[in-house]
Order: C-alpha cells, then sequence, then structure tokens
C-alpha cells in the first residue's frame, strides 16, 4: 500500500480551488490525499463576477468546479464545516461540528473578509455586507419590500452594488467618505466622468460623507452623518473593502 502525504487546505475559495487543481496536475500518481474544509455552503466559486447572480440568480456560471470534480480527482470536500482549531504538535484540525483532520501538510487559503466599519447601528436588520453569494440571497429577499437603499463604499464593487440595487427597484444613493469616486483608480476627472454617467442611470452619489449612526428600532430605517444631514431608507449594503481572514 503506498504511502500518501495527507494535506488539509482550509478554506475553499478561488485560492483554495486553484491550489486543488495545480496540485493534481503534477499529481500524476497519486501521491497527496487532499481534504478542503470549506466555510460556505458551495463549492468555490468567482467572486470577482459576484454581481452577475442578480442578473442570473442561478450559481452554476460563477462555480470554479462543480461537486463531482472534487471527487473525480480524489479530493475530500467538506462544505458549511469550517475549521475552528488547529492543533500544530498533533496535527490536526477541528471543524465547527467537531470533525478531527489529521495532516502531514496543511494549507491556509483563509482569504479575506468584508471589511464593517465600525458604526454605531450596524447590526440592524436591512443592513448587508456584499461578500457571499448568500448575502446578495438576503439582499434581494429583503428588497422586494424596500424602496431606498445606499451603499457605503464608492469603490468598484460598490458601484456594482448600487446598480445592483437599482435593478431591484429600489433607489441608490451611494455613501463615500472621499472626495471623489473610485478614488485609488481614478484622479479626479475620470472620477467625475464616471459620477455624471452613473447619476444620470438613476445613482444619487454622497462624496465627502462620514457615517455617524445607522437609526431605527430593530430594522433600519435613516443614516445620520457627521454633517449633521440624513437619509431615509429601507436598507444598507456594505462595501468597504476587505479584510484578511487571519483570526
Amino acid at each position: 500500500m503506498k504511502n500518501e502525504t495527507k494535506i488539509v487546505v482550509v478554506g475553499n475559495g478561488m485560492v483554495g480551488y486553484k491550489f486543488c487543481e495545480k496540485l493534481k496536475k503534477k499529481d500524476s500518481s497519486g501521491t497527496f490525499k487532499i481534504t478542503v474544509l470549506g466555510e460556505e455552503p458551495r463549492p468555490a466559486y468567482d467572486r470577482v463576477h459576484l454581481s452577475e447572480y442578480f442578473s442570473t440568480r442561478s450559481a452554476d456560471h460563477l462555480t470554479m468546479a462543480p461537486k463531482e470534480w472534487y471527487a473525480e480527482n480524489n479530493i475530500d470536500l467538506i462544505l458549511g464545516n469550517p475549521a475552528i482549531d488547529i492543533n500544530r504538535e498533533t496535527k490536526t484540525v477541528t471543524t465547527f461540528s467537531g470533525d478531527t483532520y489529521t495532516y502531514d501538510k496543511l494549507i491556509m487559503a483563509t482569504g479575506s473578509s468584508a471589511f464593517v466599519p465600525p458604526i454605531k447601528g450596524v447590526d440592524k436588520d436591512g443592513i448587508f455586507v456584499y461578500r457571499t453569494i448568500e448575502d446578495l440571497e438576503m439582499m434581494i429577499a429583503h428588497a422586494q419590500k424596500c424602496t431606498t437603499g445606499a451603499v457605503i463604499g464608492g469603490g468598484l464593487l460598490g458601484l456594482e452594488a448600487a446598480k445592483a440595487l437599482l435593478d431591484l427597484g429600489i433607489k441608490p444613493h451611494v455613501i463615500e467618505f472621499a472626495p471623489r469616486l473610485m478614488p485609488r483608480q481614478l484622479d479626479e476627472a475620470g472620477s467625475k466622468i464616471l459620477q455624471s454617467k452613473l447619476e444620470s442611470l438613476g445613482l444619487t452619489i454622497h462624496l465627502n460623507k462620514n457615517t455617524s449612526y445607522f437609526d431605527g428600532s430593530e430594522e433600519v430605517s435613516a443614516m445620520q452623518f457627521a454633517d449633521d444631514t440624513r437619509l431615509e431608507l429601507d436598507m444598507v449594503v456594505i462595501s468597504a473593502g476587505i479584510k484578511p481572514r487571519d483570526e
């Protein structure tokens, strides 16, 4: 019986999938036994094109590879059961459900998560992050009872989220802390052209805005800004960047 090297991959995002794909191409003799621990309930998908989910309402075209691909390549894919503890002495990984996996090599492919600004009231119902398919599904369901929404973040992903709200029949407002849209990608002239185009599509742009708190009882009903202005709304989408998942 051949000796297999046990590899546990923590994370089933795009990087985790690509690691498995490249390793299996080099492993013609079946030297490696791979186990992938994923937090989300579905196989890795293309997060770059996440906004396309609004038009298709299907995750199939975003999927990097179906579950069958993992099985065909002798990869154990564990979904919806994230790793919560790593013991380097015993070389074991324990998951949320209490299952334990031993490894010879451990690959950390945890990726990033949405950055949520520490704003008072950010935990109210009707406030969403824009990161996973499940986030989008919750947004779509909530949007059915909404008329006005805001997106915090005037970067590329935030603008895509605002366009998605528009397509859902919601009046979208874009809230940007900087003095122009996409400040890391565009100069002032380019940003002005972009803003003009977006406003012609029906987006309302708010620049130099610092959110003080979210108002409402259980559900969000307004955003209060540091300049004493206020925006009444039904939902908020946070797209304020990402942070590494190094916890």
